[in-house]
């Protein structure tokens, strides 16, 4: 069979597939139908290497899905007639996943992907890949009110709304690959012309430790140097062996390697979505360390290099939501602060892993113009570097990279202050899974549920009898966390409840019958024990909680017991309720610093 042969068959059992894979990642039938079209032209234009591949088709889904992403607006299929109300309930549900979640469920359920695979394909650890299509199926599950096993069925059922979608016959997909392939010849001998002339020739020589004249190789398409490229920086403007001891004062440091991040799965930390927080920038480089004795230590810089100033912005977020949203087993987001006197903005993470030994993160994230960098530093057993080497060493990487960032005197003395923690994604005002901490011996992550929009309070206890609606809330949302995958009782659970008043002093009375409820429980009911109780209030942030442990006895030989928080701020009032199992509970700190969290996220709503 020949190469056209062998294409066309190709094109023809593959791009119904494909196009309703694409249409389940945007929602969008035009842009599918474009991505689909061009991914094949791509793939006719390089089919000498493509056809070498085990299954051509991991090389024509990533660019099929990349490019449908980019051209696809919004909900398209509220306007589309084509679609059954069925069609439209499962596109809103994929829609409102974030997008690494979506990515992952639609690799595995749709495209059929092994686990190791898609995991490679997306750029994601294995643990990370796991971890996002077990919250993926949750969430989708409780949008569609069905059972998990049933989302299958469900997204095969959106082949039907692709099934009438024309695509081009064989042969103008093999025409159309051709003119590129002819395009692309004429310029690639006048740019090999202009570079042999103007700058004679550039090469790149792999992983070459600390040597300080490393050339850049963008993450994007474009990677070629070009006369019009700005000043990019090179290995010599990272964090060198001396400079990172702020991250371990007291241990001798070593430059493990210095690359471009072009090779591998180019994950390179915990929490890390994909190769690069900019896909489409201009540059990147990595450099990895770490500190001989103990505590066992180790640090990763990482420098992106956009093509704008909003590009940039935009990758700093990415960065700074990685972490903010992870969903690591047991990972917890400790503590945030923001960074004052560097570059155009600045912060700094916290994050720990409670399996043993227990290993803490400190993620420094700092943006000047185009140039964004972050150090993420971990220490195993034993104490991170304080806040202020971590800052002034965010401040240092920033200096190194100030001149080339084309800003003048961007790295002064640095300030830092603790702040609330940035918000986890798209759910406002509620708490992530990455505030909350790990329970007993689980091993498993916690994984939460949509938040939505109750006029009930799923988290109302027989003392609280909390009824937001009834008190005057304007908006009550609701959202409920479990641990799937362990072996739990099946009131084990977290929930938590939150509505916005009025006015704050409409909120603050709601509290006040709460807690004059609470004082009057043990009397209304007999079998119930408020065993303890604790209250504060925070005039400088604003906050007031209290926090109450309940048991109550069901029968002779079974007691249940609660813990149940109350936090205001301003006109917004959060319940948390949390039922533990007998050997797996939180401890009353971890709880009540769970309440002055959930505090934290109601501040998210303004």
């Amino acid at each position: 069979m020949g190469k056209e042969e062998t294409f066309d068959s190709f094109y023809r059992t593959t791009r119904q597939g494909l196009l309703h894979q694409t249409l389940a990642l945007t929602g969008d039938v035009t842009a599918a139908q474009g991505a689909v079209r061009d991914a094949y032209v791509g793939a006719w234009h390089h089919w000498r290497k493509v056809s070498r591949l085990e299954d051509p088709q991991d090389w024509v889904r990533p660019r099929a899905w990349q490019l449908a992403q980019h051209r696809h607006t919004a909900k398209l299929w509220h306007r589309s007639r084509g679609l059954s109300e069925e069609h439209r309930s499962v596109l809103d549900g994929l829609a409102k996943l974030p997008a690494a979640q979506r990515r992952t469920l639609l690799l595995v359920q749709l495209a059929g992907l092994p686990l190791p695979q898609a995991a490679r394909e997306l750029g994601a650890t294995l643990e990370v890949l796991e971890q996002n299509l077990q919250s993926a199926t949750a969430n989708l599950a409780a949008h569609l009110d069905i059972a998990s096993p049933a989302i299958r069925s469900r997204l095969d059922s959106l082949a039907d709304a692709v099934q009438d979608a024309a695509l081009p016959r064989p042969s103008i997909i093999r025409r159309a690959g051709r003119k590129r392939r002819q395009a692309h010849t004429l310029v690639g001998v006048a740019a090999a012309t202009l570079v042999a002339v103007g700058s004679g020739a550039f090469a790149y020589a792999p992983d070459p430790g600390p040597a300080s004249d490393l050339h850049l190789v963008g993450p994007g398409n474009d990677t070629s140097p070009t006369s019009n490229e700005p000043d990019l920086p090179t290995a010599a403007n990272l964090l060198d062996q001396d400079q990172i001891r702020r991250l371990g004062l007291h241990q001798q440091w070593h430059v493990l390697r210095t690359n471009n991040n072009t090779s591998g799965d180019g994950i390179n930390s915990v929490c890390q979505q994909q190769r690069f927080a900019d896909p489409d920038g201009l540059s990147a480089l990595v450099r990895t360390f770490e500190a001989d004795g103990k505590p066992r230590r180790s640090a990763v810089q990482t420098v992106e290099i956009s093509r704008s100033e909003a590009k940039a912005e935009a990758g700093y977020r990415n960065t700074v939501d990685w972490f903010a949203g992870c969903q690591v087993s047991r990972l917890q987001l400790l503590n945030a602060y923001r960074v004052g006197h560097i570059g155009d903005e600045a912060s700094v993470l916290m994050v720990r892993v409670w399996d043993r030994p227990v290993t803490t993160y400190s993620v420094a994230v700092a943006r000047v113009g185009t140039v964004t960098t972050s150090t993420v530093a971990k220490t195993v057993g034993g104490r991170p570097a304080p806040p202020a080497q971590i800052a002034q060493s965010l401040a240092d990487a920033v200096a190194m990279l100030c001149a080339r960032s084309g800003a003048d005197d961007c790295a002064k003395q640095p300030s830092y202050r603790e702040v609330p923690p940035p918000p986890s994604g798209r759910d406002q005002g509620i708490l992530a899974v990455a505030d909350l901490p790990p329970v007993g011996q689980i091993d498993r992550p916690w994984v939460a549920t949509d938040p939505v929009a109750v006029r009930r309070n799923p988290s109302a206890t027989t003392c609280d009898r909390a009824d937001f609606a009834k008190a005057g809330a304007t908006r009550t949302v609701a959202r409920t966390y479990l641990i799937p995958q362990a072996k739990l009782p099946a009131r084990f659970g977290l929930s938590e409840t939150y509505g916005k008043f009025g006015s704050p002093a409409q909120a603050a009375r709601f509290l006040t019958r709460v807690r004059a409820s609470f004082a009057r429980c043990e009397d209304r009911d007999l079998a119930t024990d408020v065993t303890s109780a604790h209250s504060e209030r925070d005039p400088s942030s604003g906050s007031d909680l209290s926090t109450w442990d309940l048991e109550t006895e069901v029968s002779t030989h079974e007691k249940v017991r609660f813990r149940v928080g109350f936090v205001r701020v301003a006109d917004k009032v959060a319940q948390l309720t949390f039922a533990p199992a007998p050997r797996d509970d939180l401890s009353s700190t971890h709880f009540h610093d769970l309440v002055v969290r959930a505090g934290d996220r109601l501040r998210e709503l303004g």
